[in-house]
C-alpha cells in the first residue's frame, strides 16, 4: 500500500512539473516572440520574414506654382417673348449665332458643349397671370490658348448682340501630371528632412525608404463669375488674367533607421 502511494504521488509530482515546464516553455515563447518582432518590423528581403529593423513614419508635402493653359467659358443668351414659342424660336436662333461665331474665331466643335436649356413663364406683379416667357440656352466654351480669351469674349459681345451672357470662366491644365512630378519630388524632400530630424533626435542614422503613399493631390480649378451689361458691344475689351495657381502632393513616407 505504502509502495503504491509513493508511486502515485511521485507520478503527481511529475505531472505537475512537466505542467509547469510547458506553462513556462510557452510563456517564454511567447515572451521570445514579443521581443523579437517589434511593431514597425519589415520584411528585410521580401521573403516575409521579420526582422529588427527601427523606423520612422512621416508625412510630406509638397507644392508647384503653375499658371494655368486651359479655360473654360460659360456662354449663351436668353430673351423674353409674348409666346413659348416666339421665345424659342429667337433663342434658337440666337444661339446658333453664338456657336457660328465661336466657330468663327477659331474654336473646334468638340471644344463647344451644350450645357443648359430653359423656359419660364413670367408672372404679372400679382402672380395671378402668365405675360410673357423666358428663354435660354448656354454652353460651355474650351480655350486652349488663354492668351485668346479676350479676343473670344469681344467677338462674342459685337456678334451675338444683347442677348448674350456670360456665367463665368474658370482655368485648369491640359495635363496634371505633366506638372505634378516637381509636387510629388517636393513632397518625398520635404518628408525627409521632416525623417532626418526625428532620426536625429533619436541619435540614429536615416536610412533608405521603405514604404511610400500618396495621400492626396490637389489639381484646383479657380473660378470667376463674369457678367455683361446691356450696352457690353461698346464696352472696352475685355482682360482676363489667369494668374497662377499652387498644385500640392501629400505623400506618407516610411524610413528605416540605422
Amino acid at each position: 500500500m505504502t509502495t503504491r502511494w509513493n508511486t502515485a504521488l511521485a507520478s503527481m509530482a511529475g505531472a505537475a512539473v512537466a505542467a509547469v515546464a510547458v506553462v513556462a516553455l510557452a510563456g517564454g515563447a511567447a515572451d521570445d516572440a514579443a521581443a523579437t518582432v517589434p511593431p514597425d518590423s519589415v520584411p528585410a528581403d521580401g521573403t516575409g520574414t521579420a526582422t529588427d529593423v527601427r523606423t520612422v513614419s512621416v508625412s510630406g508635402h509638397g507644392t508647384v506654382s503653375v499658371v494655368p493653359d486651359v479655360a473654360d467659358i460659360s456662354a449663351g443668351v436668353q430673351t423674353t417673348a409674348d409666346t413659348a414659342a416666339e421665345a424659342m424660336d429667337t433663342v434658337g436662333t440666337k444661339s446658333q449665332a453664338l456657336v457660328d461665331t465661336l466657330k468663327g474665331l477659331g474654336i473646334a466643335a468638340e471644344d463647344i458643349q451644350t450645357s443648359g436649356l430653359s423656359l419660364y413663364p413670367r408672372f404679372t406683379n400679382d402672380g395671378s397671370t402668365i405675360n410673357g416667357y423666358q428663354a435660354s440656352t448656354s454652353v460651355t466654351v474650351t480655350v486652349h490658348d488663354v492668351s485668346r480669351i479676350g479676343e473670344v469674349l469681344d467677338g462674342l459681345k459685337g456678334l451675338v448682340g444683347e442677348e448674350l451672357t456670360l456665367g463665368g470662366i474658370s482655368f485648369s491644365y491640359d495635363d496634371p501630371e505633366a506638372v505634378m512630378a516637381d509636387a510629388r519630388a517636393a513632397a518625398i524632400e520635404n518628408a525627409k528632412v521632416r525623417a532626418g530630424q526625428y532620426a536625429d533626435a533619436a541619435g540614429a542614422e536615416l536610412g533608405e525608404i521603405l514604404r511610400i503613399v500618396e495621400s492626396s493631390v490637389a489639381t484646383p480649378v479657380f473660378a470667376r463669375e463674369m457678367s455683361v451689361a446691356q450696352d457690353s458691344a461698346a464696352a472696352a475689351p475685355m482682360a482676363i488674367e489667369p494668374g497662377s495657381q499652387d498644385l500640392a502632393a501629400d505623400v506618407s513616407v516610411v524610413f528605416a533607421m540605422d
